[in-house]
């Protein structure tokens, strides 16, 4: 640790230290009755709603003889002090519940505690006189928008919250598909399941994911050589336990300054947030379009027949015990599903000639059928304890686990070797025959990826009265890998095998269509086969990631009146952060040699898949000319012949020395790093202004370990060939080079301060205006940061990464007006403006502007990097957001809610993925015992390109679901999601020709029905 840092981290613990020991402000007195001023005393009190038996955070209180107002804490809770002794009226007001009155006599140096029950505004006033304790009901979608707007209006950082269950059910868990309902709010898809979210028209690694405030570790292992590798994967966390969702667009100095596009708190469920024991349950069935039958069929496994509707569940538990000073909640869910998707990708030839004007003929069908299972098991336990009045603590321990198991199954037809001339056809978009010159090609890849996080989240809290200290530590473990081999006992791919000199018929209905219909009239029987090649298999999929991360945190807050009523905050933190990546796939490859010759060709033709091959998804068939489908290699059957006769195959790296180099050298990342931080914060109140202040410091160090590689002249020397990319050409050669040496460490250290601040004004009661702003930073990924130094010798360049390299920098800018209806609902309009600078780009340098000082012959090389830039890009977004409860209409419509949000991103220079326009809307309404709910997404064409020639056009998504409660405490309901089954669709603009279909996705209706309970 550098002397800078701990210069500000001592002061900034001395700047906490120093309130714990510092007497009251004037005029104010201590939690201890007796003591203090005896002019005044103090009030504290819960607020809580029997209806739901919820603790009401952020009620508002207000004292009617002096105007003084708080917020109900965590817990209901809430304090006023000093108070002057005498009558104290208190008057609660919270959206969605009557105002509610309570009239206390505060004595001369005392303190006197009062609970203030809230009774929902659409319950009569007989109901509300009669609800008793523990007489609580499932909170309903409009009681979770009263929350979600509480916290929003109490929030100082400009965010959009809303409670987890807002959206209707949500079986697997995934926040992703939860947070695709909020403006602003980008996804990043796998096979139509959200993998990464993107805010405010930037990537997903320019936000951050937090758990209670709390980082935590999420590791992807296909994501090493991307930037997206400083991303969260949302698979790695689970909305089951979640209480609500909070997505700020900026940040105050107490948070993480890692957010140019801002901040995903997940905050959990507690204990102490509820009255009395509640258990509850969620069976659920699950079931895909694609297969709604309780038979069974064969795949995604290819030896035995597997059901497709799949059974999950959620439990919870939460209680408060010994004499209400122990509090815990314990959430354990799993979900299993199958799904399909079918991925339709096209190429075209746009070389017109004098004597084929077609503009475009079609090359290349590519058709990847993904069925898949999909498990996610998650608990969540967290446990809060009081110790006594001051001080309480806390556990948190949240434990995800996931097994996608998808058996990608693609078919290639290339309809021509040669020239386009060879396909044939007038309107070759619509119908063609290929010439005999044309190919099938097979590959099966066999994906069997597993990933878990472990987090540990211990807790204290100290409270006396206006002063309060605050301690959060975590160790979080984040591992992900792949495992087809071990897991499921099949290998990973066969490389292609290929049939040639194939004659098909080829045509589908629409020019935006999927539904191709293949017929072979020539060649070798594309159902047999005995008509492939015999190209190399690779046994397994090395890939593999892990994350591990530590942080700790001390916060004191102290509340001060001698002027103005001024909320003080600082602290410091510290985390460090392991990472490690490992893909050895590569090294797997193999040739099947039996009797120590490779076949020419139909090695697999006894290894055929019993699963047969399918485009019914989108109507589509592919035929051979006997009749059958194509052929497809059996990839569970070889790797049983591959574990027991390992003898038949030879490992091909002897002759590619490039796989050995690939998978033990250039694939091989680990870095560390370590961020100190210290921050100071003060907010304030001025009549109907709130004023926020702060400022944070962060201190990054980093180490990337990497290959000591000895130069192309050193290996030469050795005797070892070396190519003109200046690599080895053999495994005892690239040994030498770049695994003879020890490691070595570089490194790499920056600070930055980022100054924030709030400003929020209460114009009219219920019209609110916010403006923010923050600092933040992107910090480099790790392909930027951690690797291996190639050297061309041809080129004369050494590419490298850059350990030193330094953050990418942003100024937030957020402004918000928001009217707030009641009962329960707003219309607000947020404008938002993100300036990213110091882009982080590739960079050539000589050796000496490097800074490289070795005496040989990389003195005379060009050295490619990362460096920043004095480039700038600036985003900005317009959001306008609208949902309420419309009980104003009556009786019948006391029960229905409606919500629509519109988006517009804009960016000053062409950027790709970015969606201009965004729009989402939904309808919940319940009678009597029954509630329906649907939910619509739309987005714009988008580029996916800079030049814009590329792009995926407008989609609409559809979601809905009903429920039935059939007592008190059991209820039934179903959902479906993405009920229009619409497409996801790429298409390209031709210069010679009309735009066309390149990409088609898709991915089905998912069914869920489920039987819950509330005890």
């Amino acid at each position: 640790m550098t002397s800078k840092t701990l210069f500000v981290l001592l002061s900034a613990a001395l700047a906490v230290a120093l309130p714990a020991r510092a007497q009251p402000a004037a005029g104010t007195t201590t939690a201890v009755s007796g003591s203090g001023n005896t002019a005044t005393g103090v009030i504290t009190g819960r607020v809580f709603s029997p209806n739901t038996g919820e603790y009401m955070r952020n009620a508002l209180i207000t004292i009617q003889e002096t105007g003084q107002t708080a917020n109900a804490g965590d817990g209901g809770e809430f304090r006023f002090d000093p108070v002057p002794a005498g009558k104290a009226t208190l008057v609660v007001t919270y959206t969605g519940y009557r105002t509610a009155t309570s009239v206390v006599n505060v004595a001369a140096g005392a303190t006197v505690s009062q609970e203030i029950n809230l009774t929902s505004s659409l319950l009569s006033s007989a109901e509300g006189d009669t609800i008793k304790l523990g007489q609580f009901v499932v909170s309903t979608e409009r009681e979770g928008s009263a929350k979600a707007i509480m916290d929003q209006r109490n929030s100082m950082n400009i965010t959009n919250t809303v409670a987890s269950d807002s959206f209707g059910d949500n079986a697997e868990g995934n926040v992703g598909e939860f947070l695709k309902h909020l403006p602003g709010v980008e996804l990043d898809l796998f096979y139509g399941e959200v993998r990464t979210v993107r805010l405010g028209g930037l990537g997903s690694e320019y936000t951050s994911v937090t758990m209670d405030g709390i980082a935590l570790a999420s590791v992807d292992a296909n994501n090493s050589g991307s930037g997206a590798a400083r991303s969260f994967t949302m698979e790695m966390a689970s909305l089951n336990s979640m209480e609500s969702i909070e997505v700020s667009k900026t940040i105050s100095a107490d948070l993480d300054a890692n957010a140019p596009a801002g901040t995903i708190n997940l905050r959990t469920k507690r204990a102490f947030d509820r009255a009395g024991r509640r258990v509850s349950f969620q069976a659920n069935v699950e079931a895909h379009s694609e297969a709604m039958t309780f038979g069974s069929s064969l795949g995604p496994d290819e030896d035995r027949s597997t059901r497709k509707i799949r059974p999950g569940g959620i439990f919870e538990f939460s209680d408060v015990f010994l004499n209400k000073r122990l509090g815990i909640v314990l959430n354990i869910s799993e979900s299993n599903v199958y799904q399909e998707a079918l991925i339709t990708s096209s190429a075209y030839s746009t070389a017109v000639t004098a004597t084929d004007t077609r503009p475009l003929v079609p090359t290349t069908l590519n058709f990847q059928w993904a069925p898949r299972f999909n498990k996610r098991f998650a608990t969540t336990l967290t446990a809060d304890y009081k110790i006594s009045r001051e001080l309480n603590v806390g556990l948190g321990v949240v434990y995800n686990y996931a097994d996608l198991w998808t058996p990608q199954r693609t078919v290639i037809f290339n309809s021509s070797t040669g020239a386009r001339s060879q396909v044939i056809g007038t309107d070759p978009l619509l119908s063609f025959i290929s010439a005999a010159s044309g190919t099938v090609q097979v590959n099966p890849v066999a994906v069997s990826k597993m990933g878990e996080t472990f987090t540990l989240l211990p807790r204290f809290g100290y409270k006396r009265g206006n002063f309060e200290l605050e301690g959060k530590f975590a160790y979080s473990d984040s591992t992900s890998w792949y495992n087809p081999l071990g897991r499921r006992k099949s290998i990973r791919d066969t490389n292609s095998p290929t049939a040639t000199g194939i004659t098909y018929r080829a045509e589908r209905s629409s020019l935006l269509s999927s539904d191709w219909k293949f017929t072979q009239i020539g060649g070798p029987d594309i159902a047999s086969g005995a008509s492939y090649s015999n190209p190399t298999i690779t046994a397994n999929d090395g890939r593999f990631g892990r994350t591990i991360l530590f942080s700790g945190e001390v916060i004191g807050t102290l509340k001060t009146s001698k002027f103005l009523p001024v909320t003080w905050k600082t602290g410091v933190k510290s985390r460090q952060q392991i990472q490690k990546f490992e893909d050895d796939q590569l090294a797997k490859r193999y040739d099947y040699a039996p009797g120590g010759t490779v076949p020419a060709r139909g090695a697999w033709d006894a290894f055929r898949s019993p699963w047969d091959y399918s485009l019914a998804m989108n109507d589509g068939s592919a035929l051979s000319s006997s009749g059958g489908t194509v052929f497809m290699p059996n990839l569970r059957a070889i790797g049983d012949l591959y574990q027991q006769n390992p003898a038949a195959f030879r490992q091909n790296w002897g002759t590619n020395a490039d796989n050995f180099y690939q998978s033990y050298v250039a694939r091989r990342r680990r870095f560390y790093e370590e961020i100190d931080a210290a921050f100071l914060m003060g907010t304030t109140s001025y009549k109907r202004a709130t004023f926020r202040a702060g400022v944070r410091w962060e201190g990054t160090q980093t180490e990337a370990s990497e290959a000591n590689t000895r130069t192309p002249a050193e290996v030469r020397a050795a005797g070892f060939p070396v190519a003109a990319n200046g690599v080895a050409t053999t495994i005892p050669g690239i040994e030498y080079q770049f695994l003879s040496r020890p490691r070595v460490n570089r490194t790499g250290d920056y600070d930055n301060l980022f100054p924030s601040g709030s400003f929020k004004y209460n114009i009219l009661r219920n019209l609110d205006f916010h403006f923010g702003y923050s600092a933040t930073i992107r910090r480099p990924s790790y392909v930027n940061l951690a690797g291996v130094w190639i050297i061309n010798e041809t080129a004369q360049t050494v590419t490298l990464p850059k350990p030193s390299l330094k953050p990418e920098t942003s100024e937030n800018f957020a402004a918000r007006l928001a009217y707030y209806f009641e009962p329960v609902g707003q219309l607000a309009v947020t404008l938002t403006e993100r300036k990213v600078t110091d882009l982080i780009i590739s960079d050539r340098q000589s050796a000496a502007e490097f800074g490289y000082t070795g005496q040989d012959e990389l003195q005379n090389y060009e050295f490619i990097t990362f460096d920043n830039s004095l480039d700038r890009v600036k985003i900005r977004s317009m959001e306008i957001e609208y949902n309420q409860s419309l009980a104003f209409l009556g009786q019948l419509f006391r029960r229905l809610s409606i919500r629509g949000s519109y988006t517009r991103l804009y960016a000053e220079i062409p950027r790709a993925n970015l969606t201009p326009h965004l729009a989402s809307g939904g309808i919940n309404y319940t009678l009597n015992k029954f509630n329906v709910y649907a939910n619509w997404n739309w987005s714009d064409d988008v580029n996916t390109n800079l030049a814009g020639t590329t792009y995926r056009r407008h989609r609409t998504n559809l979601d809905a679901g009903a429920g039935w409660r059939l007592t008190n405490t059991y209820s039934l309901s179903v959902s479906v999601r993405n009920i229009l089954d619409t497409p996801y669709i790429n298409m390209q603009r031709f210069v010679t020709g009309p735009t066309a279909i390149t990409r088609n996705e898709t991915v089905g209706q998912s069914w869920t029905f489920a039987v819950k309970a509330l005890y």
